[in-house]
């Protein structure tokens, strides 16, 4: 059996692969049904549906033609059926330049073989002064 950090990485690696196709629908299917995310620009989705269309929004504009990289720092379990998650999310342009860098946070649930994102919470980290 993978390991939980190994599960989460191979969760995230699906995400990155239905992103390719900036299908919002796609990628709001990585949440559970009643999931949630606040993106980078403080703009809340609440539930799959809102996700989707959050997500077909940006994919019409400023994220069209993009790919996403979801490298996994620390993994750490809440129960038997929730892990709490950091990473660093890259999305990279069609042109092969680096549009976003962000930390995200996440919860995650497992849900039958698999993990869905309740909450994701991706935001950049304020430089020092």
């Amino acid at each position: 059996m993978s390991s939980l950090t190994d599960q989460i990485q191979s969760t995230y690696a699906r995400l990155a692969t239905a992103w390719k196709s900036n299908d919002g629908a796609a990628v709001a299917g990585f949440f559970t049904d009643d999931g949630s995310l606040v993106n980078p620009f403080g703009e809340r989705a609440e539930g799959r549906g809102a996700i989707a269309v959050m997500y077909t929004q940006y994919f019409a504009g400023m994220l069209r033609g993009t790919s996403t990289a979801v490298k996994l720092g620390n993994v750490r379990a809440v129960g038997d059926a929730h892990a709490f998650a950091d990473a660093e999310q890259t999305i990279t342009g069609a042109d092969g330049k680096v549009v976003l860098v962000v930390h995200l946070a996440a919860l995650l649930r497992r849900e039958g073989d698999g993990w869905r994102i309740v909450d994701g919470r991706p935001y950049a980290y304020a430089p020092r002064a």
